[in-house]
């Protein structure tokens, strides 16, 4: 995808014309837990007690890379994504969440998207998770990227709901 690559104030940017990327901050957190995709909040409900803006601030915190997808306009995140590591060598828990200019801005995400997921890939061979059987957009989209839907698992997480264990390797 056509893009530039700039440095500033010692930060870098991707440009993708209405959207760009940046390393994510702790104070991503918040804009993005305001705006957060219903289902991405209730996915992070499904999974946990913990409040949205923990899992997504722990995230960016803890994450080997994260990034913030904003808006050009207005700056505005509406989107963070990154690799925790898993413990297990050369793999890594992909994860992502949004508002819903994510897809409002879906073509523009989805050109940049496939160059981001294998830039993830860079140290991490193996990326997985599981996502909420709920969230048709992202099991979309995963699929779309190159995951694979590995099994289904019946009852997951505080809510004992059915979540999907993906994977993709690099490469793909």
């Amino acid at each position: 995808p056509q893009h530039t690559h700039e440095v500033l104030d010692g930060k870098d940017k991707w440009s993708y014309g209405k959207l760009y990327v940046e390393r994510s901050t702790p104070n991503d957190a918040f804009p993005i837990t305001r705006q957060l995709r219903r289902a991405d909040r209730c996915e992070i409900a499904a999974l946990t007690r913990e409040p949205a803006l923990q899992v997504i601030a722990d995230g960016i915190t803890h994450s080997a890379v994260c990034f913030t997808i904003k808006r050009t306009d207005t700056e505005e995140p509406i989107g963070v994504y990154g690799v925790r590591e898993s413990g297990h060598p050369n793999s890594g828990v992909v994860w992502l969440v949004g508002t819903e200019d994510i897809t409002t801005f879906s073509n523009t995400f989805l050109r940049g998207s496939r160059e981001w997921v294998d830039k993830l890939h860079i140290d991490h061979g193996l990326l997985y998770n599981v996502i909420d059987a709920r969230n048709e957009v992202h099991i979309h989209w995963l699929r779309w990227m190159g995951f694979d839907m590995l099994r289904r698992i019946p009852e997951y997480g505080i809510e004992r709901r059915e979540f999907i264990l993906f994977s993709r390797y690099a490469g793909v």
